[in-house]
């Protein structure tokens, strides 16, 4: 069997048409939306024209267009603006739901990551956010916004695609990579993080009252060699 046909397709955690269009499913349709977000980033980044200003006029150009076309078509006995099934129906209920849902799951995802960030105990996930944010400030330094948000829908468009055409060497090179480090901080960073003090998981003490409190043996011999010589209950009773 050929290498083609050994290899594996990739699932990504997107929606199914989202999914195809970054894998390069459509070859033709992929191709079309990165060239028209090259075109895009283009024109903003050689024009003096800011994001706003660029979709402003961009939907001024396809209303005045539509509005063309579907008077136009009226003259010529030809069909109108195609309009998509979303916008004629709108969503349904289940695909509402379904949103809604994978939108809860994430937002769950990152407020657990966040309280797990701020909580102080895990030393390891501090050091390694720490150190993500300041690769990108000093990346920010290096390109713009725009440039940056580029870069980022580029490396989505190929990243995924490549990884699928090379899936087996990728992993194995990611496992060699993950298991030296692993060893790497096991001798190296782990005595250190060891030492740094965690935050305390406990939110009371033993309490000194009561049961808990400690015995002192000195003052429970001097109380047992007074008490034969002190006043009884009785002798109280009769003297007050």
């Amino acid at each position: 069997m050929s290498q083609v046909g050994q290899r594996q397709r990739v699932s990504l955690p997107v929606d199914n048409d989202l999914e195809a269009l970054l894998l390069w499913r459509d070859p033709a349709k992929t191709g079309g939306v990165f060239a028209g977000i090259t075109l895009l980033y283009l024109l903003l980044e050689w024009s003096r024209f800011s994001l706003l200003t660029l979709i402003a006029n961009v939907l001024l150009f396809l209303v005045v267009l539509t509005f063309l076309w579907t008077n136009l078509a009226q003259f010529i006995n030809k069909p109108g603006v195609p309009i998509p099934a979303v916008l004629q129906h709108g969503i349904s209920d289940s695909q509402s739901k379904r949103y809604a849902q994978d939108l809860t799951s994430g937002i769950n995802q990152l407020l657990g990551f966040t309280r797990r960030l701020i909580s102080g105990k895990e030393v390891v996930l501090t050091v390694q956010v720490a150190l993500v944010l300041y690769i990108v400030a000093k990346i920010g330094n290096y390109f713009s916004t725009l440039g940056l948000g580029y870069t980022v829908v580029f490396l989505i468009f190929t990243l995924p695609k490549v990884y699928e055409l090379r899936k087996h060497e990728i992993d194995s090179v990611a496992n060699q990579v993950v298991s030296q480090s692993k060893q790497a901080y096991s001798q190296y960073g782990a005595p250190y993080v060891n030492k740094i003090p965690r935050a305390s998981t406990s939110t009371s003490t033993p309490s000194n009252y009561g049961g808990n409190r400690p015995v002192d043996s000195h003052s429970t011999a001097d109380s047992a060699s007074i008490a034969p010589n002190g006043p009884t209950g009785n002798e109280y009773k009769k003297t007050y």
